[in-house]
């Protein structure tokens, strides 16, 4: 028995996508998943989205981290399912409704970009912690650390602390100037530094705003590429690169 997919990678994100239109596929089998995902006995990936498209909406995306954990919201895998879903014929409008595990979302194909809509946060809350730290949810749960010398920082040492402390991505900010700041990633479920990640940047544009005063569009620079986060039409939008890499067929 053999599973085809298509590797996709936004902004660095990687991600193994599964057209599941016919239900053949169960994304709830976390062994299954976690399998697919692993670098060194499997396709390797930072995680697994299966499509389907769903009455009323062009696709519904089912992301799980490489660990076979979720369904959770996922910016950049959003992209990269859009994307997918617009190459298969899924729908052929430039503005589109789809579904993620948080609801209703909003895609605008009109650019050569891909830019779609994040749940806008709560508020923000501050955590007991000896640095600045708070938490944001932008659709799943998100650390915002602002810090000096970022490109240095092993985040190893400390991201995984805050993951297991509070159950969720963290995220490491550094202004470069004006609006434009780098961002690093540790991200839950990976258990790992990720080239970028789309909610996380969405979460850190959100603290920038508030906080710091910058006013939106904010470009977050991560290491798989840049990020935009505006805030138009009373949404928050998310842009940025996605691209087809490769296509096979997994034998089980």
């Amino acid at each position: 028995m053999s599973i085809q997919f298509w590797k996709l990678e936004a902004a660095g994100n990687d991600f193994i996508m599964i057209d599941n239109r016919s239900g053949f596929f169960d994304p709830f089998n976390q062994k299954l998943i976690e399998a697919l995902c692993h670098r060194r006995f499997g396709i390797g990936a930072d995680g697994l989205i299966s499509v389907t498209r769903p009455s009323g909406y062009d696709l519904e995306m089912k992301y799980f981290n490489s660990d076979g954990s979720g369904p959770f919201m996922c910016g950049n895998g959003a992209r990269a399912a859009v994307l997918f879903a617009k190459n298969r014929g899924f729908f052929r409008e430039k503005q589109i409704r789809f579904l993620a595990s948080d609801g209703e979302h909003f895609g605008d194909l009109s650019e050569p970009m891909i830019r779609l809509t994040i749940k806008a946060p709560n508020g923000l809350r501050k955590l007991e912690e000896k640095e600045t730290v708070y938490y944001i949810n932008t659709g799943t749960d998100h650390l915002v650390i602002p810090t000096k010398g970022l490109r240095e920082l092993d985040i190893s040492k400390s991201g995984p602390y805050y993951r297991h402390k509070y159950n969720t991505n963290v995220n490491y900010i550094e202004q470069i100037q004006d609006n434009r700041w780098q961002i690093r990633t540790w991200e839950r479920g990976v258990e790992n530094e990720t080239y970028a990640c789309g909610t996380g940047a969405t979460a850190a544009a959100y603290f920038i705003t508030t906080i710091s005063g910058v006013e939106y569009p904010v470009i977050l620079q991560a290491k798989g590429g840049e990020l935009v986060i505006d805030f138009k039409e009373n949404k928050l939008w998310l842009q940025g690169p996605a691209r087809e890499v490769f296509e096979g067929r997994f034998i089980l």
